[in-house]
């Protein structure tokens, strides 16, 4: 019985020392990630949606980061226009991050999409913060919950690139 327990304590103990890549260490946010969309017709009728996917990706690099909305075409891997950038620094404390950004749009309708440098700056100073995880190479972002006259986003899931 002795020899069960001692064997049983050595592999709990190597199992919780492996490193799997996940949790919340910074480091293991580093990188492209992205989170994919279908493209729906009805947003975006000039466009074929079975060639065409909307892209939202983070790039993190040294407490930087910049994120970006874009259109991008599924069979030349070319993106054809932005419609949102934010730009600033990070922070981690435990699972926690911090944002603060620039935001810049697209000047027109919701669903035009412009070159990366006619994207206009609409607000500086951004502060967002809300918990996240890495696990295997899923970045998951889990929002606060929000009032009732506001716009929830409850988890974003990106993939590494």
């Amino acid at each position: 019985m002795k020899r069960l327990f001692a064997i049983m304590s050595i592999f709990i103990f190597l199992s919780c020392a492996v490193d799997d890549e996940s949790g919340t260490n910074p480091e293991n946010i580093e990188g492209v990630w992205e989170k994919i969309s279908e493209i729906n017709s009805e947003d975006f009728p000039d466009l074929d949606d079975e060639n065409y996917e909307s892209v939202l990706q983070f790039t993190f690099l040294n407490n930087n980061f910049e994120s970006y909305f874009f259109i991008r075409n599924t069979v030349t891997d070319s993106i054809i226009g932005y419609n949102l950038k934010f730009q600033g620094n990070y922070s981690t404390e435990g699972n926690r991050m911090e944002l603060l950004y620039d935001q810049y749009n697209s000047n027109t309708e919701a669903s035009d999409f412009e070159d990366l440098d006619e994207l206009m700056l609409v607000e500086e100073n951004v502060e967002w913060s809300f918990n996240f995880s890495v696990k295997n190479d899923e970045l998951i972002f889990d929002f606060d919950p929000c009032g009732p006259l506001e716009y929830c986003i409850g988890e974003l899931n990106f993939k590494r690139i």
